[in-house]
């Protein structure tokens, strides 16, 4: 079968001949996202507002930006298109003479500038560029000369990476070819009943190139600890896959040893031991295989196939290190770095240091957790010395960071210091500043008489908050919310009539901030968000300045991409559409919805190794169908499945939660010490003091000498006490309050206590804490060696064969959610610990932690049965392997110390990869129990409310 498609797509660099040609055409200089797909997020609209960039198309249609083309190849919400093609220009350059192509031509005579490259044998030239990542291939090698760009070119050079990247770019040509192995191998999704043995099959006979001797293949595998399980499973399961000399087809037991496999380090040992001097293949022939079978596991996969993604994930994982090995960056200027000299770059980095951006331009830096953002960015402005770099950030922390490690020519500044260089000062010195911004409490106090109320007030708060995250120049009807909550909590929606009522109020009370003139309304003073929105409309110049940083770019609201975009200068965004945690806030994903002219991506992290990357990935590939790129990590050794006994970080989603965890681990007898991540101050613990003390009667306040210290809380002594508080924060949709509040009501007389506690055991130095308490929106951006995450995140309640029963699908459109868990878990270095829910999300993607055992040595001591309660099947001895559980202990320390699974229970979970283990005939003979289903109450109320 023809594994190449014919396309006829050109390019206006280069014409990429072959019949592989089609999907790597596009503009190579701009660096095009020649293998986009991915669905790094879904843009959805995060308010009614109908402006997000207010001067966007005039701009774009000043910029030579990547404009949709015909034939997009992803489902990517991007943008990232291919350019249009020129024929013309392709037809010119394949007319012109090998001396005058690429790189290496010359011109003016007939003498050849590349003597030695050009005696180099084309199978040794073939050899190296296999190991280059395909974007070089064909952005990089394909530019050098004809010869190099013939090589590429050649449909038998490396033919199943090609169609792999071509599959994964959904390239309509590939899918179908692909589809058709599947349907062709009884591989594909309508194929129930022995997909896993096709599989192999198909494998073991498509995947070599040439004829091989299998007997030295299978002796160079014969060191690797899980030889002899793939060995006698392919005996018993495959006993026709054999050669002339009735020598076992190495493949096939190439294929199991991948599929039993429990982690990457397998993988990597598998490489090894075909790379033995007893072996006779050649490493690029070792990684074609690899590549062969990642397509077909990936495809049966995308094709609806019940198999682990764990498979695909750990051979994509190796076969990613092999290309993308890192390198020793040379410092080519003559500013000092102020970071390691001996920083090592990936691939991906040095794409993006070796392009020079030009005014104008729009690069977009899509990176994953951990993936070196910062030292790019470094690297990148060291290498241009003579350009005048500004990097800028929403978090002041980060910003006094970054000046002390960027080079000198990089000014490092937040935007809200810009905005308040140029208007928040004016309203400091005329001491009309409110830095607490507004609130629903503040503005009903200037709301017209009888239209007054907190929920009023707040729907023209939130008018305000969206005007102001606009790029819109006048407060209008779209900047109001469309649903609201009463003062019971209950969702509504906003009439006309207060839709009127909240832009009549929102206008009239922005134009007294504007004014300097003095007032004692906190309303009518300025706001940090309102000084920002003010110099946005004011049109701000920078100008001085040959290129803009924009760190953590998801979280830019519309105002702030007006005020960058409108600048002449170079612009590069940087930031993890992952890590958009703040839309309540009004931020939208920049890099989402800004068109670019180049696209980059980090996907490599230096934070953790495969384990904890594979949680990361799968998080997204489950809960945002994210799966064309993909998060992968380094060498390093890292653990999910026990607990550390190391300094632990304990991530939360609430600030209650993080209350409880404070108590939990200073009480007993010997207490532990904790660091607060922002400090308990910041925290709000001296408010959850005066929250308590409200909740006292006035003779108790009295006799105790209680007095309140926040304002605002010594507020509603006179205005209904503690409940009309609780109405209050409830009315306003202030939830920060009502955490406080819930809080207060769950420990009542035991606050004092416990508030003097946790304020005792706190420190300041996080390095001398047993414990590192925090939300995930405090440790955005910081990293851990051991992070424990809490289970007050979104939740999946149940596993995947139980899910199904009860008929529960994956919200996928809370996205802030699965957001907020993402960050949480790639936030560890060494350690995760994770929930019971996090656990079921892996099973959604087919991964239940078994790992493969000979049956003779697991009934070497007498009989065995299913450790599942509800089961309690034997262990039957005609089977060549068993699967077991591999233990766990929980982030709530709960342990499933695993065990044995009978084959009926792992052909419900895992479906047909009980096929290498026993005959179908065999299976058949052991009962099928079905599990108990307990989900909390809650749960249960829910399901029952769809």
């Amino acid at each position: 079968m023809d594994l190449a498609s014919s396309g006829s797509n050109s390019d206006n660099t280069a014409d990429m001949e072959g019949e592989d040609g089609a999907l790597f055409s596009g503009h190579v200089d701009e660096n095009a996202a020649l293998f986009d797909g991915t669905d790094w997020s879904s843009p959805k609209p995060t308010s009614n507002r109908k402006r997000p960039f207010s001067s966007l198309e005039s701009w774009s249609h000043g910029q030579n930006i990547d404009q949709p083309g015909e034939d997009a190849m992803s489902s990517s919400n991007f943008c990232e298109e291919e350019e249009d093609d020129d024929d013309e220009m392709s037809l010119l350059l394949d007319s012109i003479d090998d001396q005058h192509y690429g790189l290496l031509g010359v011109t003016g005579d007939k003498r050849q500038s590349y003597d030695i490259l050009s005696q180099f044998p084309t199978e040794l030239l073939q050899h190296i560029f296999g190991f280059l990542p395909i974007e070089d291939l064909y952005q990089n090698v394909s530019l050098v000369c004809k010869k190099w760009k013939a090589v590429v070119a050649d449909v038998l050079f490396i033919p199943w990476k090609k169609l792999y990247h071509r599959y994964v770019s959904k390239d309509l040509e590939a899918v179908i070819d692909v589809n058709n192995i599947l349907k062709k191998n009884g591989i594909a999704a309508d194929n129930r009943q022995d997909y896993i043995l096709n599989l192999v099959r198909c494998f073991a006979s498509v995947v070599h190139s040439r004829l091989m001797d299998f007997k030295k293949i299978l002796d160079s595998l014969k060191c690797h600890h899980l030889y002899e399980m793939a060995e006698r499973s392919v005996a018993a399961r495959f006993p026709d896959l054999r050669d002339a000399t009735g020598t076992m087809n190495a493949w096939a037991v190439v294929a199991v040893l991948i599929l039993l496999s429990n982690d990457v380090p397998d993988i990597q040992k598998l490489i090894a031991c075909l790379q033995r001097p007893s072996s006779p293949l050649k490493l690029t022939e070792a990684m074609e295989a690899l590549y062969c079978l990642a397509l077909l596991v990936y495809a049966m996969r995308e094709e609806k196939s019940p198999i682990t993604n764990r498979v695909h994930y750990k051979i994509f994982y190796c076969l990613y290190l092999l290309e993308n090995g890192c390198s020793e960056f040379k410092n080519v200027s003559h500013v000092t770095s102020r970071i390691k000299p001996s920083l090592k770059l990936t691939n991906e980095q040095q794409q993006i240091i070796n392009h020079d951006i030009k005014p104008g331009q729009v690069v977009k830096i899509m990176a994953f957790a951990g993936t070196g953002k910062t030292s790019t960015l470094i690297k990148y402005a060291e290498r241009r010395p003579e350009l005048r770099f500004l990097y800028v950030t929403f978090n002041k922390s980060i910003a006094n960071y970054a000046s002390n490690i960027f080079s000198e020519n990089v000014t490092c500044r937040t935007f809200h210091s810009l905005a308040f260089q140029e208007t928040g000062k004016l309203y400091q010195q005329r001491k009309k500043m409110n830095p607490g911004g507004l609130t629903a409490f503040t503005v009903n106090f200037v709301l017209p008489d009888g239209q007054a109320g907190f929920v009023r007030a707040k729907l023209v708060v939130k008018t305000l908050e969206h005007f102001f995250a606009s790029a819109d120049t006048e407060i209008e009807v779209d900047h109001v919310p469309i649903w609201c909550k009463n003062n019971r909590g209950e969702r509504k929606l906003v009439s006309p009539e207060k839709q009127q009522f909240a832009v009549r109020e929102a206008n009239r009370i922005w134009e007294r901030m504007k004014s300097l003139e003095e007032s004692n309304q906190l309303a009518y003073k300025m706001t940090h968000d309102g000084y920002l929105k003010l110099w946005q409309l004011r049109g701000p110049n920078l100008s001085s300045y040959d290129v803009i940083f924009v760190d953590e770019a998801q979280d830019c609201t519309p105002s702030i991409m007006e005020v960058v975009l409108s600048q002449t200068c170079g612009k590069i965004f940087v930031g993890d559409p992952h890590q958009q945690i703040y839309t309540f806030r009004g931020a939208v994903n920049a890099l989402c919805e800004v068109p670019h002219t180049h696209i980059f991506y980090l996907t490599q992290s230096f934070r953790f190794g495969a384990e904890i990357a594979y949680i990361g990935a799968t998080i997204l590939d489950v809960c945002k169908n994210v799966r064309n790129k993909t998060l992968v990590g380094g060498n390093q050794k890292g653990t999910t499945r026990e607990p550390s006994q190391s300094k632990v970080a304990i991530l939360c989603r609430s600030n209650a939660c993080v209350f409880d965890q404070a108590v939990s681990v200073t009480e007993g007898e010997s207490p532990s010490r904790i660091h607060i991540i922002g400090g308990p101050e910041n925290f709000g613990l001296s408010k959850i003091y005066d929250i308590w003390m409200l909740l006292q009667p006035d003779s108790e306040r009295t006799r105790q000498g209680l007095f309140i210290k926040d304002k605002f809380i010594a507020t509603w002594i006179r205005r209904g006490g503690f409940m009309a508080l609780k109405e209050y924060a409830v009315s306003s949709e202030d939830r920060e309050l009502e955490g406080k509040i819930a809080i207060v009501e769950k420990y009542n007389r035991r606050i004092p206590e416990l508030v003097k506690r946790i304020q005792t055991y706190n420190t300041r130095d996080m390095d001398s804490a047993d414990y590192i308490l925090g939300t995930v929106h405090k440790a955005k951006g910081m990293e851990f060696d051991t992070v424990q995450i809490t289970d007050d995140f979104v939740k999946v309640p149940l596993p995947r064969h139980n899910l199904r029963r009860v008929g529960i699908a994956i919200d996928s459109s809370v996205e802030d959610e699965w957001n907020l868990l993402y960050v949480a878990a790639t936030r560890a270095k060494k350690h995760l610990i994770i929930t019971k829910s996090i656990e079921n999300i892996l099973t959604l993607a087919g991964e239940y932690s078994l790992k493969a055992e000979l049956t003779s040595e697991v009934l070497k001591d007498g009989p065995v049965v299913c450790t599942l309660g509800h089961c309690r099947n034997p262990i039957t001895d005609k089977s060549v392997l068993t699967m077991r559980r591999l233990p766990i202990t929980y982030s709530d320390k709960s342990e499933d110390k695993g065990g044995f699974f009978c084959h009926a229970c792992v052909q419900q979970r895992v479906g047909n990869m009980t096929q290498l283990m026993l005959s179908p005939e065999i299976l058949e003979t052991i009962e099928s129990k079905l599990e108990n289903i307990a989900m909390s109450r809650r749960v249960e109320v829910l399901l029952q409310a769809i």
